[in-house]
């Protein structure tokens, strides 16, 4: 008789386990806070982007004309480490990046469009929204990514 109990206790504990690693590591999906742009308007962002051509360039989420393939995708960039390859990713950064891309990298593709800080926040605004959903999982902090191929 105690060896059942033990066998069903052990049995036990191991479905206990895995129902709390299903809920508390792969449910409910939430959105990765990512990076957030201060004082930044997405909306106008997103009308900044098709203003400035970038759709020419650039897969851009929420943009149905942005389909370019000459520059990097630009889903998903909250989450990257770099931007262009060699700045590391912060709403500062971002911002210098837009303004002024060959002052930072003079061999890059992306052309200085003359873009204002305003606009420049604002097109950030509007990629930093666009992360994507994960999975959540507890105590596993940090941005992920990789790094963005420009």
């Amino acid at each position: 008789m105690g060896r059942k109990i033990a066998w069903g206790l052990l049995a036990f504990l191991v479905l206990a386990g895995l129902v709390f690693y299903v809920f508390a590591y792969q449910w409910p999906p939430v959105r990765d806070p990512a990076l957030t742009m201060p004082d930044g308007d997405p909306a106008q962002g997103r009308q900044a982007i098709v203003k400035y051509g970038c759709s020419s360039c650039h897969v851009i989420p929420n943009v149905r004309q942005a389909t370019g393939r000459v520059g990097p995708k630009l889903e998903d960039i909250g989450r990257q480490i770099y931007l262009a390859g060699v700045l590391p990713n912060t709403p500062d950064n971002m911002i210098r990046w837009i303004m002024s891309p060959r002052e930072i990298a003079p061999l890059t593709a992306m052309p200085d469009l003359d873009v204002s800080e305003q606009e420049a926040r604002d097109i950030g605004a509007h990629l930093y929204g666009q992360g994507s959903v994960r999975q959540s999982r507890p105590g596993h902090g940090g941005s992920g990514g990789g790094h963005s191929p420009r």
